[in-house]
This record gives structure tokens, C-alpha cells and sequence, in this order.
């Protein structure tokens, strides 16, 4: 691939072509032609990913967007995600009131966490009283599906809200 970005005239919201050089827990390295830029393990995907490697590899050609031309690390900082729509705004325009199928991704102290899309869990507050022992939410496992109700979805924090129904 033949491309040249010139490090002075990079400016944010620029998308470019890159090669992927180094992969590192924290992000990905990309070879801009006469600059490098880093894109940080946050903005490779809307998903959570612990394994950087599993999306992207050394020499892999990409797309991305720059988000800032101030060099930190030794890099400009870039974007893939910045890409692709956010599944949280297109699921809020979507499911936002509507009952929905889910499946129990994780219990924890804060409550019933459950995937209401691919990549994406909402939460599901305990009821009061906790004594309650005929309470269903009380009763469900990993794995379990139900029906819920989505109740509020905050983009800006990545919060979803869901009350079983």
C-alpha cells in the first residue's frame, strides 16, 4: 500500500490508511507513512475486549479516524470505532420502553446483569424487600433467559436499565 501522511498535516477528524506495527496490552501502533499513530485499547471496538490481538494483528491493513493530533506515547491518537455507529445509540432508538428477550450475563452485588445485545449488558437493580424469597430476580442464574423491560439507556455513561417484567 502506497500512502504518505504528513505528520504536520494530520488534523483531527482526518480519516487515514494505515499498517498495524505493534500490538502492546495497552493499544495498537500504526504505521501512517510519515507518522505513527496509536489507537487506545478503548477505541478499537464498541465491544469490551480483553485480547487486542483476537481483533487486530501486525501488517493488517486498517481505517482509521484521528482523534488528536498532540503526540502522546510517540503517537497521534486514532480511532477505529469512532468508524462504526454505537450499538448503544442504535439500541436506546430501538428498545428503549420495548420488552425484550435477555440472557444472565453475570450476577454481582449491584444486581442481575443481562446481555440485551451483542456487546452490550444492562442492569437489572434488586428489588426491596431482599428478604423476599419468592422473588424471581432472587432466582436467576447465569445463562437464564427472561423477559425484561428496558427502562432507561444513558449513551454518555453507557448505562442500561432494565426491569424484569
Amino acid at each position: 500500500m502506497e500512502f504518505r501522511n504528513k505528520p504536520d498535516q494530520i488534523q483531527p477528524g482526518d480519516i487515514c490508511k494505515g499498517i498495524v506495527t505493534g500490538i502492546m496490552d495497552f493499544g495498537v501502533y500504526v504505521d501512517l507513512g510519515d507518522a505513527e499513530g496509536l489507537i487506545d485499547r478503548l477505541e478499537i471496538s464498541w465491544k469490551r475486549q480483553e485480547d487486542v490481538s483476537k481483533i487486530l494483528r501486525a501488517g493488517q491493513d486498517v481505517t482509521v479516524q484521528v482523534l488528536d493530533t498532540e503526540v502522546k506515547h510517540g503517537a497521534i491518537r486514532l480511532s477505529l470505532k469512532a468508524l462504526i455507529p454505537d450499538p448503544m445509540l442504535e439500541f436506546a432508538q430501538d428498545k428503549l420502553g420495548e420488552t425484550i428477550p435477555v440472557r444472565v450475563s453475570r450476577i454481582g452485588p449491584i444486581g442481575v446483569f443481562a446481555e440485551v445485545a451483542d456487546g452490550l449488558s444492562g442492569l437489572i437493580f434488586p428489588r426491596l424487600p431482599e428478604t423476599d424469597p419468592d422473588d424471581p430476580q432472587r432466582r436467576l442464574q447465569v445463562g437464564d433467559d427472561f423477559l425484561v423491560t428496558v427502562l432507561r439507556v444513558n449513551v454518555y455513561n453507557r448505562q442500561i436499565v432494565l426491569s424484569l417484567t
